[in-house]
Order: structure tokens, then C-alpha cells, then sequence
């Protein structure tokens, strides 16, 4: 297995991990108390990396690409990646509360199947494939088993 390949799934206890964080955390602070938390940590984490990125040259080239160009040809749709980052903060663990973690993240996780395959065949010009269409249909047959309350 390549190193790269950690990378989801350190996002994937991330995404679980940071809900259910949050989730805690709306308790005393209420949940978008804690999301502008999480927030205003991510905007400073990621000022750190975009100047350690600008800094050292070599680091990291595939962030430092573009420097320079920020804002130029800008659309409305470069705000989608952090509306759905805002989405994904307050959602899950709105969801975690109702669903519980399993649940949600089983959910989470069969929308995110569902989605890919759209995106490689769409975006990607990756096809569905047989083997990537029964993938996503096993793990909607988990998330609806997980939701069952039959």
C-alpha cells in the first residue's frame, strides 16, 4: 500500500472524530458556538500551511502551484468547496445526535460511493465499472441495514 493511500482514511476518522467532537462540544457551547470554533482553528491552521508552503521551496510544490493568481478568474462556484465543508461540520454532528455514529458515518459513507462514482465517470472521465457499481450497492445494503429499525 502507497503512503498516500493513509491519507482517507485519516480522513475518514477525522470526519468521524471531528463530528462527534463537535457534538460534545454543542453541548456546553451550543453547535454553532463549536462550529465557529472549528472554523477559526481551520483558518488559522491553514494560513500556517499556505505561509510554511510559500516559505519553503520544494516543500510541498503541488500547494505552491498558481502562487500569485489567487482570485483571478474567480466564480461563484470556488465558494462550493467551503459551503460543503461548512455542510459536512455542522451536518454530522447534528446527525451523530439522532443517528447515533455508526449510522451517520455508514450513511456518510454510501453517499460518498454514490457520489464518486458519479464524479470519476463525470469529472474524472473514469467509468463505472461493474465492480465500483456492486461496491457502492453493498455498502447501501450496510447503510440501509444500519438504519433498519424493523
Amino acid at each position: 500500500m502507497r503512503l498516500i493511500s493513509l491519507v482517507p482514511l485519516l480522513c475518514g476518522l477525522a470526519v468521524v472524530a471531528q463530528a462527534g467532537l463537535n457534538r460534545r462540544f454543542a453541548g456546553q457551547w451550543g453547535l454553532l458556538g463549536a462550529v465557529l470554533m472549528n472554523m477559526v482553528v481551520a483558518t488559522t491552521a491553514t494560513f500556517a500551511v499556505y505561509a510554511v508552503a510559500r516559505a519553503v521551496p520544494g516543500l510541498w510544490p503541488q500547494a505552491a502551484a498558481g502562487q500569485g493568481r489567487f482570485f483571478e478568474g474567480f466564480t461563484p462556484w470556488h465558494l462550493l468547496p467551503g459551503l460543503c465543508g461548512v455542510l459536512i461540520v455542522v451536518g454530522m454532528p447534528a446527525a451523530i445526535s439522532r443517528l447515533g455514529a455508526v449510522q451517520s458515518a455508514l450513511l456518510l459513507m454510501a453517499a460518498q460511493l454514490a457520489t464518486s462514482l458519479v464524479w470519476d465517470a463525470m469529472v474524472e472521465g473514469r467509468p463505472a465499472t461493474l465492480a465500483r457499481v456492486l461496491g457502492s450497492a453493498v455498502a447501501f445494503a450496510g447503510a440501509a441495514i444500519a438504519v433498519w429499525k424493523g
